[in-house]
């Protein structure tokens, strides 16, 4: 007995060093999904954050949009993708709060299959409007919404999205009615917004910043507490004549809830050492968007306090996906 302990103890090392290490993290490209198409501040963020990452990380960071659904496609599946840190989603307010509240079989939970890596970013919507439109600001367009109930159009990226959910508070709060065009992204309702098939909408400031400076759209307000920094000539939504209105939209990046630890940690890092650069963040301000909270683990309580907020929220407002 004591010879084969002893043949053991002589082979153990030989085996040991014969098996496979397990290679440190990351040994193969990241993937960051984006569960909208391309053109909107989820897309940008993610493509901002993905560039520096990739430098820092030596591996392929590879940004995939998967829109539809209100971004439920998306988030779906990330959600079914391995918890190893190298499926990563990009997403905000409305993938990880109100879409799953309005959906019976969204595919996902975010406070069961994900954890957050970063509140990369919050922002107020813009409230804007066709350049031919003869709406200058928002009492404007809220007199013309009331001569004419329902006739007015606004476009969202789907039902549930911070575009739709916002216009449903103004709804509430003023009385007003308006006939709802969800499309499967952002950048496709600005399009038809330009053209002037809608008449209004509240839109991500990345989506909308550059038709508002060649002036081929017109912005009204902004939906925040306070002025944007980014359009400190704008009143907020509060200011020009709905006291008490205030929507603000966050962003996240999050990964499968399970990551290991020390996997967690790297991401988490690497994010938060991302969106200290300056030059980041003068790149997000130039877009309209200002740095979520820096704390990571203040960022994951945020999201979680937040999803439980708007599905409460959602749920007295009575809105449902079609």
């Amino acid at each position: 007995m004591r010879s084969v302990h002893r043949r053991t103890a002589l082979f153990l090392p030989a085996l040991l060093a014969a098996a496979p290490a397990r290679a440190e993290w990351p040994d193969r490209p990241v993937r960051v999904i984006v569960p909208f198409a391309p053109g909107g501040s989820s897309d940008l963020i993610a493509r901002l954050i993905g560039t520096e990452l990739q430098a820092r990380l030596g591996q392929p960071v590879v940004v995939e949009n998967r829109g539809g659904a209100n971004g439920a496609i998306g988030m779906a599946s990330a959600a079914q993708a391995p918890a190893d840190g190298y499926t990563l989603v990009a997403g905000h307010i409305g993938t990880h709060a109100i879409t799953p509240a309005i959906m019976r079989s969204p595919g996902y939970d975010t406070l069961r299959d994900f954890t957050t890596i970063a509140v990369p970013a919050t922002s107020s919507s813009v409230l804007v409007v066709p350049q031919a439109s003869p709406v200058r600001d928002l009492r404007g367009l809220l007199d013309l919404a009331r001569a004419r109930p329902g006739a007015l159009s606004y476009g969202s990226p789907g039902v549930g999205s911070p575009s739709h959910v916002t216009v449903v508070l103004l709804s509430k709060m003023t009385g007003i009615s308006a006939q709802h065009v969800p499309y499967r992204g952002g950048g496709p309702a600005v399009t038809d917004l330009v053209a002037g098939t809608l008449d209004f909408m509240f839109a991500g400031p990345a989506e909308v910043l550059g038709q508002i400076q060649s002036g081929r759209l017109r912005a009204l307000a902004t939906t925040g507490e306070r002025r944007s920094p980014g359009s400190p000539n704008l009143p907020t939504v509060a200011e020009a004549g709905v006291p008490g209105f205030q929507f603000t939209v966050w962003h996240a990046l999050s990964t499968r809830a399970g990551t290991p630890p020390a996997v967690l940690d790297r991401l988490r890092g690497e994010v938060a050492a991302v969106l200290g650069s300056e030059a980041v963040q003068a790149r997000l301000r130039d877009v309209g968007l200002e740095r979520g909270p820096q704390d990571a683990l203040a960022a994951e309580a945020m999201l979680r306090a937040e999803v439980r907020r708007w599905g409460t929220l959602v749920h007295e407002a009575g809105i449902q996906a079609d």
